[in-house]
């Protein structure tokens, strides 16, 4: 399912595949800067991001799969 994101992405905004996964480091960082907190559950970056998602949106394991 990643992968298939990944390439509507690219296609959808005419990017490449560095392009997108820059766009999605600089989204995380700027998501880890607001928690304030220098020590990271990943489970629970898991929940705050599936939380931010849309409720049509798959969760983080079927979209990581």
């Amino acid at each position: 399912m990643m992968d298939w994101f990944m390439n509507e992405l690219m296609r959808d905004w005419n990017i490449d595949r560095t392009s997108v996964i820059k766009l999605s480091l600089y989204l995380f960082a700027i998501h880890s800067h607001k928690r304030g907190s220098k020590q990271y559950d990943l489970w629970k970056v898991v929940r705050e991001l599936e939380e931010m998602a849309p409720p049509d949106f798959p969760d983080y394991a079927t979209f990581a799969d």
